[in-house]
């Protein structure tokens, strides 16, 4: 009898559990040759992603200052409703602000777009809404007119918040998407 349902207990463990259906984007970005190479390719981009334009002059609580072409420049940062990814009105207006702003960015300047989640949602999902966030905002800084080789995209997920109180006024300053000028 004990054996029975020591049985039934791993079966119903078995039938009850599974994987979850959440799906991460990935670029399809062809593999390097052999590992050398993918070690070299690694480096160039991490430092190439990692280095903020001398142009940054200070952060805001909502944006960050730039220093384009002389002249000192706010882009501000994208919020997004929670659990969503899509840009509502306003956001919109944001969003083509930025982008006139940062078409007079320099040559050989990468604008980097990172998005960003609440506290919300398992590590996985937030990663992905994350790069939802991200993709949405590059997708439009390119309808735009900003070249999409000139912009990048990264996921912090819930790893990077503006705010950490427990409250919804907080959560909504952490469901973000920012841009940052790297070299």
């Amino acid at each position: 009898m004990k054996k029975l349902s020591i049985y039934a207990f791993l079966v119903a463990a078995v039938l009850f559990t599974g994987c979850s259906q959440k799906e991460v984007e990935v670029t399809n970005e062809p593999a390097p040759q052999n590992s050398e190479s993918a070690l070299n390719n690694v480096e160039e981009t991490n430092v190439q992603q990692e280095v903020v334009n001398d142009e940054l002059l200070e952060k805001a609580d909502n944006g960050y200052y730039y220093m384009i072409n002389g002249e000192k420049v706010f882009i501000e940062n994208i919020y997004f409703a929670f659990d969503k990814y899509d840009l509502s009105g306003d956001m919109k207006d944001v969003a083509k602000s930025n982008a006139a702003k940062l078409a007079a960015v320099q040559a050989g300047t990468t604008i980097k777009v990172e998005g960003n989640c609440d506290e919300w949602g398992t590590d996985e999902y937030n990663y992905a809404l994350g790069l939802k966030r991200a993709k949405v905002v590059k997708d439009f800084l390119v309808m735009d007119g900003i070249s999409e080789s000139a912009v990048t995209v990264v996921s912090f997920g819930e790893s990077n918040p503006a705010c950490t109180e427990k409250n919804s006024a907080c959560w909504q300053k952490n469901r973000r998407s920012e841009h940052k000028l790297v070299k």
